[in-house]
């Protein structure tokens, strides 16, 4: 019944058995039972009202940088944001607010805030993917975080109704936005505000410098997701995974990087389930040695519970 609904109501053309892994930083997964990927926000509008009613599976995709799909189809809808990538920056003086939908480019926003000499976003240099996701999961590093820089977020809601959050309406901590945690009603980010202050180019190029000597131990150039693991309270995720012997560790064909190890590769094509099953081990081994339970911060999309 969904589905026709769906393809009764929507613009936005609807795919269906979509190849996800092409979607993904990791290039392994499956298919998506109906894929779209909307230019309007009234066609969110139209998905969520009608999610409302149904509750059928719904899954929301940024870049892909972070997220490891199951393999086989995935059932309900794959909802991707990269067309729904508009923004206007607005400069006063020291000054100025970024209002940006949720599928911009993370890296474009931030090259752009540089470029006009504001500061504010040094931290999230060699961060991917998109906006959306970026405030879903609070990116950060160094202590600073996208959720610093928010003034303004404006939701879709289920049902289709759309809320408009002021800064003190919602939290934020370490990889996590209260709009979008697990307890938090389902809901897609349209946009949101960002400001920032201008500062000597001097001043953000040091800054700059900083962030990317941070990021020096990290591979490039390889199918990878990010970190793999949250960092537990007072303590680092690769430091655990790298005491407890996980480096090069590898199920099929994904392999724990040997360069960092809260990095997870696709060194040889490797599926959602060898992915799935080595972030399993790399859990089970950590908590053998040290006693601590490592969160998966890369998102695990059809894998049920």
């Amino acid at each position: 019944m969904w589905k026709t609904d769906l393809k009764n109501n929507m613009t936005c053309p609807l795919e269906e058995g979509r190849d996800l892994a092409s979607l993904s930083a990791l290039g392994a997964g499956g298919r998506g039972e109906l894929f779209m990927e909307p230019a309007e926000m009234r066609d969110v509008s139209v998905l969520f009202r009608i999610h409302g009613k149904e509750h059928f599976p719904l899954y929301i995709l940024g870049g892909g940088t972070n997220v490891v799909f199951a393999d086989g189809e995935i059932e309900g809808v794959v909802l991707s944001t990269r067309r729904l990538n508009g923004w206007r920056w607005d400069a006063d003086g020291s000054t100025a607010v970024l209002e940006v939908d949720a599928g911009c480019p993370f890296p474009l926003v931030v090259s752009h805030v540089w470029k006009e000499g504001f500061t504010g976003a040094e931290f999230a240099h060699g961060i991917p993917g998109t906006i959306g996701g970026a405030v879903a999961g609070n990116a950060g590093a160094g202590g600073r975080s996208v959720g610093d820089l928010l003034e303004e977020a404006t939701t879709i809601e289920e049902g289709g109704d759309v809320q408009r959050w002021k800064r003190g309406e919602f939290d934020y901590s370490y990889r996590r936005f209260s709009l979008f945690s697990s307890s938090s009603p389902v809901r897609f980010l349209a946009s949101c505000k960002m400001k920032f202050q201008q500062a000597p180019r001097s001043e953000i190029e040091q800054n700059v410098k900083i962030f990317r000597r941070a990021r020096t131990n990290q591979p490039h150039g390889v199918k990878s997701a990010g970190c793999a693991f949250k960092n537990p309270p007072g303590d680092s995720a690769g430091r655990l995974l790298d005491i407890s012997g996980c480096k090069g560790l590898h199920v099929g064909g994904a392999v724990v990087s040997e360069l960092h190890a809260n990095f997870l590769l696709n060194r040889n094509n490797a599926t959602g389930a060898d992915i799935f099953r080595l972030m399993e081990s790399c859990r089970d081994i950590v908590f053998q040695k040290t006693g601590v339970c490592l969160e998966p911060e890369i998102k695990l999309l059809g894998f049920g519970n």
